[in-house]
């Protein structure tokens, strides 16, 4: 008879352990598992949310929209990196239908699955984070193409292409150096 009480005791447990596990319950000061890694800003604002290795998600102050952008480790004077510091990429391009980078702006599309499409470029203002709209990749004719150095005026017809939704200046939205949390 005890035998099969403490089964049936050892039984409802489990099965309150479970319900509690499966609902993501868990009683006061337990822990709810790994807390989300953040990326933040000299002024200690979140700036992003962890990723993958030198790729962050962030999320666009006036939209609200997610999008990835890539980091990279502060080198010192001696050319070895700052332990615990980041900045944000730059190197990427931006392709346009205008002739002087002004309107018409397309990114490449994204294959990262769920991720939208997105460039960053180093302007005078800061490194600007260009993000793509959800949808298919079309093909534009392109008439310049906005890298770092500045404008380069081109003559193309390009595949794989996303329109520009919104640009976001990471320096200006979120200044370095950057650090995780």
């Amino acid at each position: 008879m005890k035998e099969g009480r403490s089964r049936r005791v050892l039984l409802a447990g489990l099965a309150i352990a479970t319900a509690c596990a499966a609902t993501g319950f868990a009683p006061d000061g337990a822990s709810q598992g790994p807390a989300s890694v953040i990326l933040v800003d000299s002024t200690g604002k979140i700036a992003a949310r962890s990723f993958a290795e030198g790729v962050v998600l962030v999320t666009d102050p006036a939209s609200r929209v997610v999008a990835p952008a890539s980091i990279r480790g502060i080198q010192g004077d001696d050319g070895r990196a700052v332990s615990g510091l980041a900045t944000w990429q730059s190197g990427g391009g931006v392709l346009f239908t205008s002739p002087d980078c002004s309107t018409g702006a397309h990114v490449y599309s994204s294959s990262g699955a769920g991720l939208r499409a997105a460039s960053q470029v180093q302007t005078p203002n800061g490194v600007v984070l260009y993000v793509g709209s959800v949808g298919n990749a079309t093909s534009a004719a392109i008439r310049s193409v906005l890298y770092d150095n500045g404008c380069q005026a081109v003559a193309l017809r390009q595949t794989g292409l996303v329109p520009v939704d919104f640009t976001v200046n990471l320096t200006a939205a979120f200044p370095p150096p950057l650090s995780f949390k």
